[in-house]
């Protein structure tokens, strides 16, 4: 998207990293993105369209989809085999969201077609923020919102440095873990 290494080709998670990252994640980390979730889903307008950039296994598009069936739902991921395994976990959903390989800083959609975007974990892997956010801020409505959770430490101020976002703030967001993991929500909106 582009990412930083973490020792992955082109920083995304292919082959056999990509199973083990599904299965971890899938057994560690739904409680969590039940609580993204919830938070989203009391976010998001009626009938709203949303992007989760950096949807990896599509965890967090499920616990979506089920707490608002009326949102709309899309989801890229730099990595094919993330997406692979994303339509494997969302098989069982009525409506499947539209998920594609790619790059958040070169994203497949036209101008204005979000209401929300949404990433999870992703931000800190991104190695051009701005471009990012440029890209970001192009395919949301104007008054759109981004809503980013990630490390305290995540590049939240590069996502406001260009036009189109104006950061609305960044605040803790309680994960039920504790001291383990803290996480920061951040909050934009399109121009």
């Amino acid at each position: 998207m582009p990412h930083r290494s973490h020792g992955h080709r082109g920083g995304s998670i292919e082959g056999r990293h990509s199973r083990v990252y599904d299965r971890l994640a899938r057994w560690l980390m739904k409680p969590l993105y039940r609580r993204f979730a919830a938070d989203i889903a009391a976010s998001a307008p009626e009938g709203a369209s949303v992007l989760d950039a950096g949807t990896g296994p599509g965890l967090l598009l499920g616990a979506i989809a089920r707490a608002r069936p009326d949102l709309r739902l899309s989801g890229i991921d730099l990595a094919e085999d993330m997406i692979d395994h994303a339509r494997r976990n969302l098989a069982d959903l009525e409506e499947r969201p539209d998920l594609r390989a790619a790059d958040v800083a070169d994203l497949p959609f036209e101008g204005d077609r979000f209401d929300l975007v949404v990433s999870t974990f992703s931000a800190h892997h991104w190695d051009d923020p701005e471009a990012a956010s440029s890209e970001l801020a192009r395919v949301l409505r104007a008054g759109g919102r981004l809503l980013v959770y990630d490390f305290r430490w995540a590049p939240f101020g590069a996502l406001t440095r260009r036009p189109g976002l104006t950061g609305v703030g960044r605040t803790p967001f309680r994960t039920g873990l504790g001291p383990i993991m803290k996480v920061a929500r951040f909050e934009a909106r399109a121009d």
